[in-house]
C-alpha cells in the first residue's frame, strides 16, 4: 500500500517527489526516506511546518530507521527544493557528508559487450507496448555509440535527429549546455528504421523514445531495463550489478584507447573528446585515462600535476 504523508511537510514532499518523477528522475529512494521523516515529524514535532535546524538534527540523531549519512542526505534534498521554491528550511552543510571515493565502473571486454547487445536483441515487446523490443536495443546502442549520459538519451526528441548531416542535438545537458554531436552513419541508418517503425505505432510522438505514456521514460525504466539485459547477457553473474551509466565510461575509455592504437596525441585530441560528452572541464575528461590498462595509464602524458584529479562522485560527469 502506498504510504500517504500526514505531516506538516506532506504537500512538501509530494511536490518534491512529482517534480523530481516529472524530470525523469529516480524516487523509489527519496520516497521510502521522505516517508520515514514524514512518520518521525507527525508523531515527534506535530503541527509543524517549517524545516529547522533542530527538526533536521533530531531526525538525523533519531535510534529508528536508516543511518544518519542517509537520514542528511535525504533531509538535504528536501530542504534545498523547499528553498527554490522560497519557503524557509535549514540546508544541511556538505560538512557533515563524509566524502567517500567511488567505485570505478566495470570496463566490458569486446565479448562482454557483444554479450550485452545480442541480450537487448532479444529483449521482448508486450500487448501494452509493442514497440519494446525496438526502443531496447537502439536506445543502448545509441547511448554506447555517442557516450551519452542516460537522460540524454532517455530525453531525446524526434526534432533533434538531423539524417542529412547525421547530428543529433542534445538540449539541456548537464550544467544546461546544449551541444550538437556527429553520429556515425551506421548509427544513424539504426535510428532511422527505428524512427520509421515508431511513426507507425505511434504517429506524430515527440520523443524518439516515448512512453506508452506519452512523456520520456523514466530513470528507473531505464535502469530497470538495463539491469534485465545485463542480467540476460550473464555478465551479471560475473560482474555484478552496473548501471546504464557504464555504457557512456566505456565509449569513453574505448575511444581513447583507440587514438592510442593509432598514435594519436591524447593531450591534442582530450578537447575534442571533452566537447563531445559534454563535460564541463578536461579534467573530468582526463578521469577516464585511470580506468585504461595499467600499462596505457602510467605513459608519460599522465604524469602531468594536477591533470587527473581524485573524482568523487563520477556518475555526475
Amino acid at each position: 500500500m502506498k504510504y500517504e504523508f500526514q505531516s506538516g511537510f506532506a504537500s512538501q514532499i509530494k511536490n518534491m517527489l512529482e517534480h523530481r518523477e516529472v524530470m525523469g528522475y529516480s524516487v523509489l529512494w527519496h520516497r521510502q526516506m521522505l516517508a520515514n521523516f514524514d512518520r518521525f515529524c507527525y508523531e515527534k514535532h506535530t503541527g509543524e511546518s517549517i524545516l529547522t535546524k533542530e527538526i533536521a538534527f533530531a531526525w538525523c540523531n533519531d535510534a529508528e530507521g536508516s543511518k544518519g549519512a542517509n537520514k542528511a542526505c535525504a533531509i538535504r534534498g528536501l530542504a534545498r527544493y523547499i528553498l527554490a521554491g522560497g519557503n524557509e528550511a535549514y540546508v544541511m552543510p556538505t560538512a557533515f557528508f563524509p566524502q567517500q571515493k567511488a567505485k570505478l565502473p566495470y570496463i566490458m571486454n569486446d565479448n562482454e559487450i557483444k554479450s550485452f547487445f545480442e541480450a537487448a536483441n532479444r529483449y521482448p515487446g508486450n500487448s501494452i507496448n509493442p514497440l519494446l523490443g525496438c526502443i531496447v536495443p537502439v536506445i543502448f546502442r545509441l547511448q554506447y555509440a555517442c557516450g551519452m549520459r542516460p537522460q540524454e538519451v532517455r530525453r531525446l526528441r524526434c526534432i533533434d535527429f538531423n539524417y542529412n548531416d547525421n547530428t543529433i542535438y542534445i538540449v539541456e545537458g548537464k550544467h544546461n549546455k546544449d551541444r550538437c554531436i556527429p553520429v556515425n552513419q551506421n548509427i544513424m541508418n539504426m535510428c532511422k528504421e527505428y524512427n520509421q517503425i515508431a511513426e507507425i505505432l505511434i504517429p506524430h510522438r515527440e520523443y524518439f523514445f516515448q512512453s506508452p505514456r506519452g512523456g520520456f521514460y523514466t530513470a528507473a525504466w531505464h535502469e530497470n531495463i538495463f539491469r534485465k539485459c545485463w542480467g540476460m547477457s550473464e555478465n551479471g553473474a560475473r560482474h555484478g550489478y552496473c548501471t546504464p551509466y557504464i555504457l557512456r565510461h566505456n565509449y569513453a575509455t574505448q575511444t581513447l584507447m583507440r587514438w592510442i592504437e593509432e598514435g594519436k596525441n591524447l593531450d591534442a585530441m582530450i578537447p575534442y573528446l571533452s566537447a563531445y560528452m559534454g563535460h564541463e572541464k578536461f579534467s573530468a575528461t582526463y578521469y577516464y585515462i585511470h580506468l585504461l590498462p595499467e600499462r596505457l595509464a602510467r605513459m608519460d602524458f599522465t604524469g602531468l600535476d594536477g591533470i587527473i584529479p581524485e573524482v568523487i562522485d563520477y556518475e555526475e560527469d
